[in-house]
């Protein structure tokens, strides 16, 4: 039993020595999760249809896709996505798949623009405004104008916008 109470001792000072992630103005420490800044994208048509959804006539297969960095020079460099099934958060439902890209390459760069190529379309150019922590997107820009980001209950828990062709 005294080792059972000594392991609990320790284990709840070291969680109060800990600086969390965003509380306090501290910075991260061991026992912080990693946390990068994340674009989910919805890409539906003027109707309202889902075009990441593989089930839809006229919609993209991730072949189809292409994200990628551009270089001063002109140089390409892919960028990894996944295209995320529709989801839910207890009864909060999301019906739209979307389109994942991690950025954590953008945190150490002054370029923040990457391209989004789908299909044979001409590429829209995406920029971001980081939040001040560098750990989410504010506000995304997709060709100069700013998209529509989700205002539904899911808003509670992601940052989700809208392209719509």
């Amino acid at each position: 039993m005294k080792k059972f109470l000594f392991v609990c001792a320790i284990l709840f000072i070291a969680n109060l020595g800990c600086k969390k992630n965003n509380i306090g103005g501290g910075g991260l420490c061991a026992c912080s999760p990693i946390t990068e800044p994340e674009l989910k994208l919805v890409i539906k048509s003027s109707t309202g249809a889902d075009l990441l959804n593989d089930k839809i006539e006229g919609a993209y297969s991730k072949d189809e896709i292409k994200v990628f960095q551009k270089s001063g020079d002109g140089t390409e460099t892919p960028v990894n996505f996944s295209i995320r099934p529709p989801f839910s958060y207890g009864e909060e439902k999301f019906n739209f798949n979307s389109l994942f890209v991690g950025l954590n390459f953008l945190r150490n760069s002054k370029d923040t623009k990457i391209l989004l190529k789908l299909g044979d379309s001409k590429p829209y150019e995406l920029s971001f405004a980081l939040n001040e922590g560098m750990y989410d997107i504010n506000k995304l820009l997709i060709d100069d104008k700013e998209a529509e980001s989700d205002n539904g209950t899911v808003s509670k828990y992601l940052r989700i916008f809208y392209l719509t062709e």
